[in-house]
């Protein structure tokens, strides 16, 4: 009994350091700012996770395919940390932070749990928690979904090993739910049921070939029956994909890019992954997607890397099993992402790794540790190696975080490690407009459009001369911006914007068309329904802008859309109503003048 009090107090001091080293090396993050790439998104400029927790919101995150994924568990947890810390993204930043340390622990402790060793276990998670290429997941705030989604996981995988240990229905149906929310924050996870497969046959030993007293028979006969019991999880898998891929498509995420030129970016993808975890150096937020052959060179000696690898792990399955089972995650977990079917304009992400390093990781140090079992002269080199891996990591990542803290410097790094890129240029413009530095923001975004014309970028620079009063300019920009269909999302808001531009003009009719433009584009935007509902109501049209409204409030409870509302109920002389949509809109604006001087008037009248 003292023994194995002894082996938990090790456990628990193991999780403590663990965890304090994580938040150590990390802990810079809880001053930085929002970035202008994806933060927006999902938390700065989103109208929904900008009111916080709310049935209604929770109802909408539950249907939205926004941000060309459905993943309402991360729009919960964004919802959550605006209820707890409004829009100081500190809190944002520490919740990323906390995550991740839970995950390093988990980590720890499920490998513990599966192959009861100690130290190896321990080291794979050092190794996890602080290497550079986890921090992109950590200090973005938009990658919430990626350390969200593998704390599923790892709750995941502890109980899956309960129940493969003891099963029973109950602990099964607990891992259907922890796989579900791992889906619905993340759906990367849906290659998670063949690497439960994977660690059935290593270290849980449940597949039946896997057993050298088991006969041929009854060994296909016992893998049938596990691959059957994953059964459940693959419909879980299945719809998970079926809805991101019709979000992406909604969102014209899914590009269209020749196979060939595919399977080159992801074979070297493969490689360069590795490449990046042995000598994590010149890392970015965006490596832009550039068209390769397979034939080249690079893509020849990537092939034939994962190739040999391939082939030393199959030789070894049977004496080193844990080579088979860390190289395979690492294979199988990176589907989804290595760009097969290809998404955005990107070639690989640092974010993407999280998770399939895990098994690389395990096969290095298991492999370690058995080389220094066998040779006892390199225990304590490779110790000492171990040691300075750890310490060596820690610092790359401490030397890396600064470049996270802020819009400009995230992407004036990447500009300076992936040279001419067409999106980091637009997204620093996008920073220096936000601190108000017109020129430079001007500068960059006519670098992006040089490099290569987007909507964005030209939509961006419409807007800065929209605001300057250069009318002419800012229709121009508009127009050039709908020759390059993107995102539905934009191309409503430059609809929305050209309608505004033409109600400044006097061009009503023509206004009115962008209005409907930018609400059939985007029709769960509040502020183009507003921004339609003041058109109708300078024409007098009060019961199309009530419409407007209405849809509006129902879309994104809003201070000024129950205002306008009210107004619009108001010219009708629906008073009672109208009274209840300025009360509505004091609860949400307690300070807003003109709905309490309206609401008095109306009141006072009755």
């Amino acid at each position: 009994m003292g023994k194995c009090l002894h082996l938990d107090r090790r456990v628990v001091l193991l999780a403590v350091l663990l965890a304090g080293m994580t938040l150590a090396v990390f802990a810079p993050v809880v001053s930085f700012q929002f970035i202008n790439v994806d933060d927006g998104v999902y938390v700065a400029a989103n109208d929904h996770v900008q009111q916080g927790l709310s049935w209604h919101n929770a109802a909408w995150a539950l249907t939205a395919l926004e941000a060309a994924n459905w993943h309402p568990v991360t729009w919960l947890s964004h919802m959550l940390d605006v209820t707890l810390f409004g829009r100081n993204p500190g809190g944002h930043h520490a919740t990323s932070l906390v995550i991740h340390a839970l995950n390093v622990i988990l980590l720890f402790l499920c490998l513990r749990r599966l192959t009861g060793a100690l130290w190896k276990s321990a080291l794979v998670a050092a190794l996890f928690a602080v290497h550079p290429l986890a921090l992109e997941s950590v200090a973005w705030i938009a990658e919430r979904k990626n350390v969200l989604s593998t704390l599923f996981l790892l709750l995941t995988l502890w109980t899956y090993t309960g129940y493969a240990r003891k099963p029973g229905l109950l602990r099964y149906l607990l891992v259907a739910f922890f796989f579900a929310l791992g889906l619905m924050s993340k759906p990367m996870l849906v290659t998670l049921p063949f690497a439960l497969l994977l660690l059935d046959y290593w270290p849980l030993g449940r597949l039946g070939f896997a057993r050298k007293s088991t006969n041929v028979v009854d060994g296909t006969a016992v893998f049938f029956r596990r691959c059957t019991e994953k059964l459940p999880l693959l419909l879980l898998a299945a719809g998970s994909a079926i809805l991101t891929l019709k979000a992406q498509a909604l969102d014209t995420e899914i590009k269209v890019v020749p196979w060939p030129s595919r399977l080159a970016n992801a074979l070297l993808s493969y490689a360069t992954y590795l490449w990046q975890m042995l000598w994590p150096a010149k890392l970015a937020i965006f490596y832009p997607y550039r068209d390769r052959s397979i034939f080249s060179t690079a893509v020849l000696a990537s092939l034939a890397s994962i190739c040999l690898i391939t082939a030393l792990a199959v030789w070894q399955i049977k004496k080193r099993p844990y080579l088979a089972v860390g190289w395979f995650w690492y294979l199988g977990t990176l589907v989804p992402v290595v760009g097969l079917v290809h998404v955005g304009d990107i070639a690989h992400a640092d974010r993407y790794t999280y998770v399939p390093l895990v098994g690389v990781f395990v096969a290095i140090v298991w492999g370690a540790a058995e080389l220094s079992s066998r040779i006892p002269t390199l225990r304590y080199p490779l110790l000492t190696g171990a040691g300075l891996a750890v310490v060596a990591l820690a610092s790359a990542t401490a030397r890396d975080i600064s470049y996270w803290h802020d819009g400009i410097r995230v992407s004036e790094h990447a500009l300076a490690v992936t040279g001419p890129n067409c999106l980091m240029e637009r997204a620093l413009g996008e920073a220096y407009y936000n601190q108000g530095r017109i020129d430079a923001a001007l500068e960059h975004l006519t670098r992006s459009l040089q490099i290569h014309p987007t909507d964005t970028a030209l939509f961006e620079i419409g807007t800065i001369n929209l605001q300057q009063k250069k009318f002419d300019e800012a229709e121009f920009y508009y127009r050039q911006a709908l020759r390059y269909p993107g995102e539905a999302r934009t191309s409503a808001q430059i609809h929305n914007n050209l309608a505004v531009l033409e109600m400044q003009q006097g061009s009503l009719a023509d206004a009115e068309k962008d209005f409907q433009e930018s609400v059939a584009l985007d029709p769960s935007s509040a502020r183009h329904r507003v921004a339609f509902g003041w058109l109708l109501a300078k024409q007098g049209r009060y019961e199309e802008a009530i419409v407007q409204y209405e849809e509006a409030v129902k879309t994104a409870p809003d201070a000024l859309a129950y205002f306008s509302l009210g107004s619009a109920l108001e010219e009708q002389r629906k008073f009672q109503q109208a009274a209840d949509a300025y009360r509505k809109t004091l609860a949400l604006a307690p300070g807003f003048q003109q709905a309490q001087l309206r609401l008095k008037a109306i009141t006072g009248n009755r």
